[in-house]
């Protein structure tokens, strides 16, 4: 019977999804003149925020298409299945993907505008296999290596500096362009994840400095090879009903924030205090994704409730099914256009999460804890792209992040947390691709946590916050490399304050 609750979640999944579509199939039939136009893209991220106004009432907004060569579509693998020609997040390469059969077979995006013929290697090792069957088959290859230094503060007096290296492998499937069906698409992960991680042994930082370290928190196991996501997607109804079933990264659709990802603290990818199945945690689960009107998109997912041990990442994933739960999260997603010449694009995610597993969460109390039956919580993201250096098919300018996060104090180690910065892209001449960027991530710990450390005769600080300062230069469109800066404040609210200057690179093979 362990897999009874999974499974009555995803058996209500599926009833949602069924809802859903005959929801939207319904109002196409009643009034087909408001549908949205099915020929047409989603909005696009606004970390890469080139939308301009849409042409008429009924139109998305486009990604925009500046005619500079860096921008240009390649025919190659790498360039026709993400949104921009940006490098992915390391660890979530399914962040940034085209939803399927959102790209054109001759490699260009569906933007409604006329695909260059200019190419673009899809990596600096040609020999490497990139595309197979016309595009049908796509592989990428990344490299993200880093290396910080602890010059001050955290656990102890130490000033140790690391090398971190994570290696992604991913195909893609598409299978419309292998003449199989239209609007699918398989994914599959590989990841090889090793070097020296600073968070336990000398910062002592609950947020985790580095993106690269969210294997540390719950496992003793810093360094593993694994297939970490596989998964089917299929579109709907016109692109109208999306869905995905697998073990996959549920960050890659909720509680995101698209300018968050350029930076390298973990907490900026979504906040902490969230039970996200994610890196290195990604989970078996059903999610469905319906476009309700051009600007609004209401998404619900069911995912394997087993905690990070191990962590879930390293393991396939169905020995764990049913045995403690299941997380359900909730998202309601808004994408409307500002400024005087509609240029100025903006996304909303606001949800909410559910764990169901029964005596798993005990009370952060000195005396007599309880256990709870479940868990939950609420995020707020935006992102708002705030100035525009060009006209409004260029997306080179200022845009602003913000981040929420609250779960119940009594449970949860962070009650409330407050992210947010800014982001410029091609802020230097000639420099158009370059990213710099400043965020301040900030963790309020529960007053539970409090009570106990009184209790017990310690200190325990009120919050934890770090402030990251980067630029981001691209060398071309399969090097980066990003000087980073991070100043923490009382890690774990237990420890002196720390400062962590480093570097990372990132490659696409």
């Amino acid at each position: 019977m362990h897999f009874c609750p999974f499974f009555r979640h995803a058996f209500n999944a599926s009833l949602i999804v069924i809802a859903l579509a005959i929801f939207v199939t319904s109002g196409l039939a009643q009034t087909p003149e408001s549908a949205p136009q099915s020929d047409l893209p989603t909005l696009p991220l606004p970390q890469h925020p080139g939308r301009v106004a849409p042409k008429s009432e009924f139109s998305r907004p486009k990604e925009a298409q500046p005619n500079r060569e860096s921008h240009a579509p390649s025919p190659a693998a790498a360039s026709t299945i993400r949104r921009s020609s940006n490098l992915p997040m390391p660890g979530r390469p399914a962040r940034g993907l085209l939803p399927p059969g959102e790209q054109k077979s001759d490699g260009g995006e569906e933007s409604g505008d006329e695909s260059t013929d200019a190419a673009v290697d899809p990596g600096l090792l040609r020999f490497l296999p990139h595309e197979l069957h016309d595009g049908g088959l796509t592989i990428e290859y990344i490299y993200t290596g880093e290396t910080f230094n602890k010059a001050r503060g955290g656990l102890n007096n130490n000033h140790p500096t690391n090398y971190r290296s994570n290696f992604d492998l991913v195909a893609i499937l598409d299978t419309e362009r292998m003449n199989m069906w239209s609007g699918g698409r398989f994914f599959v992960y590989g990841q090889n994840l090793v070097g020296k991680p600073l968070s336990l042994t000398d910062v002592g930082d609950v947020q985790l400095f580095s993106n690269l370290d969210s294997t540390v928190s719950a496992t003793s196991r810093p360094q593993y090879t694994a297939i970490a996501e596989y998964w089917y997607e299929h579109n709907f109804i016109d692109n109208l009903l999306r869905v995905k079933v697998g073990k996959q990264d549920s960050n890659a659709d909720f509680a995101l924030s698209d300018l968050g990802g350029e930076f390298i603290n973990s907490s900026f990818g979504f906040p902490p205090n969230i039970l996200l199945p994610s890196f290195p945690s990604q989970s078996v689960g059903l999610a469905a994704f319906a476009h309700m009107t051009d600007e609004l998109t209401l998404g619900f997912g069911v995912y394997d409730g087993t905690p990070a041990y191990g962590p879930q990442g390293v393991r396939w994933g169905f020995d764990t099914v049913g045995h403690n739960g299941a997380i359900s999260l909730y998202q309601a997603e808004w994408k409307p256009q500002f400024g005087a010449r509609g240029d100025l694009p903006h996304t909303s995610r606001f949800g909410m999460w559910q764990h169901s597993a029964n005596d798993l969460f005990v009370e952060l109390t000195p005396q007599n804890p309880r256990t709870f039956t479940q868990n939950y919580g609420l995020w707020y993201i935006a992102d708002q792209m705030l100035w525009k250096e060009g006209d409004s098919d260029d997306d080179q300018g200022l845009g602003a992040f913000f981040q929420f996060g609250w779960a119940p104090s009594n449970r949860n180690l962070i009650g409330d947390y407050y992210g947010g910065g800014l982001v410029y892209k091609g802020l230097l001449p000639e420099r158009d691709e370059d990213y710099v960027g400043v965020g301040v991530a900030n963790a309020i710990f529960s007053s539970g946590l409090k009570q106990i450390a009184d209790f017990n005769g310690n200190f325990q600080g009120r919050h934890e916050t770090a402030i990251e300062v980067f630029y981001k230069y691209r060398f071309s469109p399969y090097f980066t490399v990003q000087p980073d800066v991070q100043f923490i404040s009382q890690p774990g609210g237990l420890y002196d304050d720390a400062l962590l200057p480093g570097l990372r690179f990132e490659l696409v093979l």
